[in-house]
């Protein structure tokens, strides 16, 4: 991963390292825990119950059903690049672990706020989506996003949406997490996903306030 994706990388080393998912980066993500707990309780500017993604490391096996399901039930073109990635990592002691990653669905999407063209948008639930009909191609959303999303086919950007493109619904299961044999994936409204671990899932990274929480080795 790039430089800007290192936020993201040094969050999921020390949540694999601790022994009950609670850890500190210098003492801001212990900060942004509680503030996230306080803030997946409220609505987004959309007025909607915001919907995300919970990523548990300890039963990712990395064996990438996520990804094949997603391409497979999305019909994406051979020259479309993967939405979901499956990447690993090893702890101090040298054992890998593994994370699944997408679209991270931001309440501040950076991507959204430099598109020219007006073809990224976030519906109520949160979900950020790209029109393919009116992406110019200009990749500023590429440059600005965090964590290095965005990807292009022939026709436009192209990301997750969280399979609302392909008839799935907010609020039932997309394609990826249908697909993981050990639940390691789970989606639906972030207070539900924090209240189900316990409180003990974290955001995954910073930078945006993305809707994707992280869910450590310790649990």
């Amino acid at each position: 991963m790039g430089e800007k994706t290192s936020v993201t990388r040094r969050v999921l080393l020390q949540a694999s390292a601790a022994s009950a998912c609670t850890f500190a980066l210098g003492g801001v993500v212990t900060s942004n825990v509680e503030a996230h707990a306080e803030g997946t309780n409220s609505k987004t500017a959309n007025d909607g119950e915001r919907y995300g993604f919970l990523v548990g490391l300890a039963r990712c096996s990395g064996c990438g059903r996520c990804v094949e399901a997603c391409r497979k039930e999305n019909n994406l073109s051979d020259d479309t690049p993967d939405r979901r990635r499956v990447m690993s990592f090893k702890r101090t002691r040298g054992k890998k672990f593994f994370v699944s990653t997408a679209c991270m669905h931001c309440a501040e999407p950076s991507c959204m706020n430099v598109c020219p063209a007006g073809a990224i948008s976030k519906d109520a639930s949160g979900v950020v989506r790209v029109n393919p009909n009116v992406c110019i191609g200009c990749k500023y959303c590429y440059q600005a996003c965090p964590y290095e999303v965005p990807q292009y086919n022939a026709v436009s950007m192209d990301k997750c949406d969280c399979c609302l493109g392909s008839g799935v619904a907010i609020g039932e299961e997309p394609y990826c997490v249908r697909a993981c044999k050990f639940g390691a994936l789970k989606f639906g409204p972030l207070s539900e996903l924090l209240e189900s671990t316990n409180g003990s899932a974290v955001p995954i990274a910073e930078a945006n306030d993305p809707s994707c929480l992280l869910l450590g080795s310790g649990k």
